[in-house]
C-alpha cells in the first residue's frame, strides 16, 4: 500500500458516505428577486394560509404539512397561522465517500468476490433461493443511476431530479421527470481543491435527469438491486427488484468559497463547482418516493454530529415529519449512520436524517461481522449493522495479509462508465454501502408477504439479525441482517 493510497482512505472514509457540509441559504430561483427560501413546518395544511399572507409557496409535502417558500425574511412567514418552524433551506456541499477503483471489466463473474452476499455475512445468495425482489422496488436518494448499466435496471420513468432553486427545470419548477432530457453539468475537469470541489467550469452533457452525475448513487443501486444473471457481474440483495432514481444532488457553482493562497494561510474567496443538494431536495425525495409507493427509500447520506438542542430545531422536526408520513404510508426508510467514528449514545449527540424516529439507522460492518472503524455507533441510534467494508482498524482495512485484502474487504458494486474512464464495478466503502444493503432486503421481505406494513418489516429485519448479544448492541443494534432467515420469518406471517 503506497503512502498516497493510505492517505486517499484516511481522507475519504474519515469523511463520510456522502457527508454533508452546510454551506449557506440556497438562492431564488429568480435571480431578480430578493426572497430567499425557507423551509416551513405547519400544524395543518398550510398552502392556502400562507398564499393568502402572500407567501410564495414553490412546494409542499407530507400532506401540506412541511413547504418550500420564497419570501423576502423569515420573519415575513412566521406570523401566519399555523405555522411551527420556520428554516433556511440550507445548501449542502457533498464532503466525499470512501471509495478503491478496480481493474475489473464488466464481462467477469463478480460473485465470488461480494464477501457482503456470502452465507457468513448477510447470506443474500442462499436467500435467492426463495425471494429476489421480483415486483418490488427500491428509491435510491441519491446522485442518480446509470440507465444503461447492464446489472442494474433503473426505472427511470419513476425517478425524478429534486432541485429547490429550479435551475435544472424548463419551468423553473423544483423537479424535474427522471427520463426527461436535460443539460446536465459532471464532475468538473478542473484542480480539486477539496473533495467534490473543483476550480473552473464543469462539463455538460444531455442525459436523463436522473442519471447519475458521480458514481455514488449507482454504486448505491447496485448492492441493493444489482441483477445477476450468473454469468457476468455482480448481484445485489435483491437482484430482481427495479431501483428508482431519486437525484438530490447536482453540480452547482458556489461563490465564496475560502481557498488557501499562499503558505502563510492568507484566503481569498473564489467561485469552485461543487456537488451540492438542500433539505427540500432530500424532503421532497424522501415524499416521492412514498407517494409512488416503493418499498424502501434509501438514503446514504447525511449531516455532521450535532449536539442537544438540535433536536427541537424546525430543521429536525421537518425530517421527523416526512420520513414518519412516507413509513404510515408502507415505505421502509434506510439510513446510513455516518463515518464519523462517533459515539452517538452520550451526551445527546445525533445526526440527520438517520437519527430521525422511524427510519432504519444503519451501521456498517466488514468480512469480520464487526463494526467498521470510521461508523458511527451507539445504541439510540442504530437499529441494525449491515456490510459497508473495511475492518475494526484502518490498519488492518488496508493489510495485505487478511482473509480479504484490501480493497477487496471494502464493498464490490457498479459505477458508470462513462464517469470512471471505462470501469463498470469498483470497490467503496462507507455507511453509504451498508444502508442499501437493507434497503434490498426490504424488497425480499415484500415479495414474499407483501401485505406487510412499514413497521411489521422493519421489526422482522431487526428480529432476525445476527451477532448482537442481547439485539441492543451500541455497534449494531439488532446485529448484522441476515437474509435467508428475514424472507423465512416474513413467509411464516
Amino acid at each position: 500500500m503506497t503512502d498516497l493510497d493510505r492517505r486517499t482512505f484516511l481522507g475519504t472514509a474519515a469523511a463520510g458516505g456522502i457527508a454533508l457540509a452546510g454551506m449557506g441559504v440556497t438562492s431564488a430561483a429568480d435571480p431578480e428577486s430578493d426572497a430567499e427560501q425557507y423551509v416551513v413546518t405547519a400544524t395543518g395544511q398550510v398552502r392556502t394560509r400562507l398564499e393568502k399572507a402572500g407567501v410564495t409557496v414553490r412546494a409542499t409535502v407530507a400532506d401540506d404539512t412541511v413547504a418550500l417558500v420564497e419570501a423576502p425574511s423569515g420573519e415575513a412567514v412566521r406570523d401566519v397561522s399555523g405555522v411551527r418552524s420556520v428554516e433556511p433551506n440550507v445548501g449542502y456541499q457533498a464532503v466525499g465517500p470512501a471509495h478503491q477503483s478496480t481493474e475489473d471489466s464488466w464481462n467477469d463473474t463478480l460473485a465470488e468476490d461480494q464477501w457482503d452476499k456470502h452465507a457468513e455475512t448477510t447470506g443474500a445468495f442462499e436467500a435467492h433461493d426463495t425471494a429476489t425482489g421480483a415486483e418490488r422496488s427500491v428509491a435510491i436518494i441519491d446522485t442518480g443511476i446509470a440507465p444503461d448499466h447492464p446489472d442494474v435496471a433503473a426505472e427511470m420513468s419513476r425517478g425524478k431530479l429534486f432541485r429547490a432553486d429550479g435551475a435544472s427545470a424548463p419551468d423553473g419548477s423544483p423537479t424535474v421527470d427522471g427520463d426527461t432530457t436535460v443539460e446536465a453539468r459532471l464532475p468538473p475537469n478542473g484542480e480539486e481543491v477539496a473533495a467534490y470541489t473543483y476550480l473552473g467550469s464543469p462539463a455538460t452533457r444531455s442525459q436523463p435527469a436522473g442519471d447519475d452525475v458521480d458514481s455514488h448513487g449507482t454504486h448505491c443501486a447496485g448492492i441493493a438491486t444489482g441483477v445477476h444473471d450468473g454469468t457476468t457481474g455482480i448481484a445485489g440483495m435483491a437482484p430482481d427488484a427495479s431501483a428508482v432514481p431519486m437525484r438530490v444532488f447536482y453540480w452547482k457553482e458556489y461563490e465564496g468559497y475560502p481557498l488557501d493562497t499562499d503558505d502563510d494561510g492568507e484566503q481569498e474567496e473564489v467561485t469552485v463547482t461543487t456537488l451540492w443538494t438542500t433539505d427540500f431536495d432530500i424532503l421532497s425525495a424522501i415524499d416521492y418516493a412514498a407517494e409512488q409507493e416503493v418499498d424502501a427509500a434509501n438514503m446514504s447520506l447525511g449531516g455532521g454530529v450535532l449536539k442537544g438542542s438540535a433536536h427541537a430545531s424546525g430543521e429536525h422536526v421537518a425530517y421527523q415529519r416526512v420520513v414518519q408520513s412516507a413509513v404510515q404510508r408502507g415505505t421502509v426508510v434506510t439510513t446510513s449512520a455516518g463515518n464519523a467514528d462517533a459515539d452517538l449514545q452520550h451526551e445527546g449527540y445525533y445526526t440527520l436524517p438517520n437519527s430521525v424516529p422511524g427510519s432504519v439507522s444503519v451501521s456498517a460492518t466488514g468480512p469480520s461481522n464487526e463494526l467498521a472503524f470510521y461508523s458511527n455507533y451507539g445504541t439510540s441510534d442504530i437499529d441494525v449493522g449491515a456490510p459497508g467494508g473495511g475492518y475494526g482498524t484502518l490498519e488492518k482495512t488496508l493489510a495485505s495479509d487478511t482473509e480479504w485484502p484490501y480493497p477487496t474487504n471494502l464493498v464490490l458494486s457498479t459505477v458508470p462508465a462513462d464517469l470512471n474512464d471505462g470501469k463498470q464495478y469498483a470497490y467503496y466503502a462507507g455507511t453509504s454501502m451498508a444502508a442499501p444493503q437493507v434497503a434490498g432486503l426490504v424488497a425480499l421481505v415484500r415479495e414474499v408477504n407483501p401485505d406487510l406494513n412499514a413497521k411489521q418489516v422493519q421489526s422482522i429485519v431487526q428480529n432476525t439479525a445476527r451477532y448482537s448479544k442481547g439485539k441492543s448492541s451500541a455497534d449494531l443494534g439488532a446485529g448484522v441482517v441476515y437474509a435467508p432467515d428475514a424472507v423465512a420469518e416474513a413467509s411464516r406471517r
